[in-house]
């Protein structure tokens, strides 16, 4: 007698897939561990920031770092002035004091607000930095010409000094862990160039007499 043919094992059914809503009704988006540290690391950059921005002696350190910071707030309030016609009359930039761009003429509103603008533009794109290594290799590049940019104005011994070893840590920092240490370097900066923003801001709106605009990083028509 032939055995009875028997039938192929059937699989399981497949689950659908859950779909997962985002927002105040479901579970939200939540941040990764590292994603987590570099925000206490922000939170520890702007007070170690602030610090040695201001503190006497020590203010020192970070020279080459304000001089980029404070040169590309310049240097957006100058590319718009030259764009809208203005005449530079005066450019100063001072690591202790800040900078100045006195114009002539142009459109003062957008000349002002290009140094805002452009200061909190850099400053998040270093911010995002702190996130992705790719990123923070290619605005390395960029930090690398910045730091050299101010020197054609820097005389003090000290200050050429330390932005040669500001130079070498960044090019060291590529050959630390696949380059992952260039992603504090860039936050640091980004984070410095955000707190610029919020402190010249500040100082605007406390020291705005008529249309003479007077603070650390000025523009006056």
């Amino acid at each position: 007698m032939s055995a009875a043919p028997t039938r192929p094992p059937i699989a399981n059914p497949i689950p659908a897939p859950t779909p997962t809503i985002v927002g105040s009704l479901g579970g939200g988006v939540s941040p990764t561990t590292d994603q987590v540290v570099v925000l206490y690391v922000i939170i520890a950059m702007s007070v170690v920031i602030f610090g040695f921005w201001n503190v006497p002696g020590v203010r020192n350190v970070v020279n080459p770092l304000k001089l980029f910071t404070i040169g590309w707030h310049e240097l957006c309030h100058i590319s718009i002035a030259i764009l809208t016609g203005a005449k530079i009359l005066k450019i100063t930039i001072d690591p202790h004091v800040g900078g100045a761009t006195i114009v002539e003429g142009g459109r003062p509103t957008l000349i002002l607000a290009a140094g805002y603008i452009g200061s909190s533009l850099l400053g998040g794109l270093f911010v995002l930095a702190g996130f992705d290594t790719l990123v923070a290799k290619i605005l390395s590049f960029v930090l690398g010409v910045g730091l050299v940019m101010p020197l054609v104005l820097v005389r003090d011994k000290i200050t050429i000094l330390l932005t040669a070893c500001y130079e070498a840590l960044l090019i060291g920092f590529w050959f630390v862990d696949h380059g992952q240490a260039l992603r504090w370097y860039c936050l640091f900066i980004g984070v410095m160039n955000i707190l610029f923003v919020i402190c010249t801001t500040i100082y605007t709106v406390l020291r705005l007499p008529g249309l003479t605009f007077n603070f650390r990083g000025r523009c006056r028509r």
